[in-house]
């Protein structure tokens, strides 16, 4: 079976993480400041401070920007569907904006049209990888006068012109979770120019603890699950949980497994931050070999399957294959799994997040959700895996 998740876990990644347990948290945040200048580096200078999560690096700029309950924003309406349950816990109010079915981005012209009096920010998320057309982004909400805050979860190595991801918004949050270009177990990215919000998030961040077993339990989670994708019984059990019944249920356990062994709250630990400065030195490298691995998949694939167009507004990274097939998903998967290729789709990939907030007016995003297919792509694809996806989806869409 090709599995549609691999993660890059090193023997050094396992010895670096025994010795980071007993680090003082001097060290630590001597580690953590290098990670945060190689990071701010990256992005062509901008402030930087490493946080818990991404989405904890959401709460800190909607805190540091005064945004809180009774506040309008406006959000992607394909995204991360618990990114709509976290931020009504807050207490906000989220109009959503239709996304292009090409690039799976929200326009300027969707997001002109979910702004209102009421409207305190706008959320843009680099979906998969692909930039959004941030020149027009910032012009519709310049004219509104609202801050911009780049969602760059998927999008570490992405440039636009000659500016990287992350440098254009009022501020920009980073994943580095396990999948993401830049991994490290856990953890996000805060970057910002703007000094006030950069000292308002600085204060909380210097408040946090440090534990350095949060992160370990993170890192047992994911050698487990690296485990039992390499066992040759993963194909049955990838055809067991990933029937059309229980495939959403046993993604939302994954996330919540995942989301119980986050280390939320608690400062950056040593070892991310040495793991992390390894992953920017190879950031070119890798996003290079799977961006090239993408192209070769796109232009296999069978013209019943169409790819998002990455390359609309920018540089992609590399960050989750993705196509719209308009057949049966259910069935197509099922015969790609009988044949050894482990596909998502549905609330798998990305949530269209429209209906959770009762509106019927973003029909791309309603598109995208229904036909997106999500095809292995990581670095335990090489070439003749890449032949054989072709070959396995060419034989499962028939003629």
């Amino acid at each position: 079976m090709i599995p549609r998740r691999r993660i890059d876990l090193g023997l050094a990644d396992v010895t670096d993480l025994i010795g980071a347990l007993g680090e003082s948290c001097e060290a630590a945040v001597d580690q953590v400041r290098r990670f945060e200048a190689e990071a701010a580096n990256r992005l062509g200078g901008t402030p930087v401070r490493a946080t818990a999560s991404g989405r904890d690096t959401l709460d800190l700029i909607l805190g540091a920007l005064g945004i809180g309950a009774g506040d309008e924003i406006v959000i992607p309406a394909y995204t991360l569907g618990e990114l709509v349950t976290r931020l009504q816990a807050r207490g906000l109010r989220l109009v959503a904006a239709d996304v292009d079915l090409r690039s799976f981005c929200v326009t300027p012209e969707t997001v002109a049209r979910a702004i209102s009096p009421r409207t305190r920010a706008v959320i843009a998320l680099h979906v998969f990888g692909a930039p959004c057309d941030m020149v027009g982004l910032l012009d519709v909400a310049g004219r509104h006068g609202l801050p911009v805050i780049e969602d760059c979860a998927h999008a570490f190595g992405a440039s636009i012109g000659a500016r990287p991801v992350g440098a254009s918004g009022t501020a920009a949050l980073f994943s580095l979770e396990v999948a993401k270009p830049v991994a490290t177990f856990g953890g996000g990215l805060l970057a910002t120019s703007n000094p006030a919000l950069l000292a308002k998030a600085a204060e909380a961040l210097d408040r946090r603890v440090h534990a350095p077993g949060a992160v370990l339990r993170k890192v047992l989670l994911k050698s487990i699950e690296e485990l039992a994708v390499r066992s040759p019984a993963y194909a049955i059990a990838a055809r067991m949980m990933f029937r059309e019944r229980q495939a959403g249920g046993v993604e939302q356990l994954y996330r919540g497994l995942h989301d119980r062994v986050r280390p939320d709250q608690v400062a950056f630990s040593g070892f991310q931050a040495r793991r992390g400065r390894r992953r920017l030195q190879g950031l070119d490298a890798r996003n290079r070999r799977l961006n090239g691995l993408w192209r070769q998949i796109a232009a296999a694939l069978p013209p019943q399957l169409q790819p998002q167009q990455r390359e609309m507004h920018g540089q992609p990274a590399a960050y989750n294959f993705v196509a719209r097939y308009q057949g049966d998903l259910a069935s197509l998967r099922c015969r790609a799994q009988a044949a050894g290729l482990d596909l998502a789709i549905h609330g798998e990939v990305l949530d269209d997040v429209a209906p959770l907030l009762g509106q019927t007016d973003c029909p791309g995003a309603a598109s995208v959700y229904a036909q997106a297919v999500g095809i292995p792509l990581h670095l335990g694809v090489g070439d003749r895996q890449v032949l054989r996806i072709a070959e396995i989806l060419r034989e499962a869409v028939g003629p």
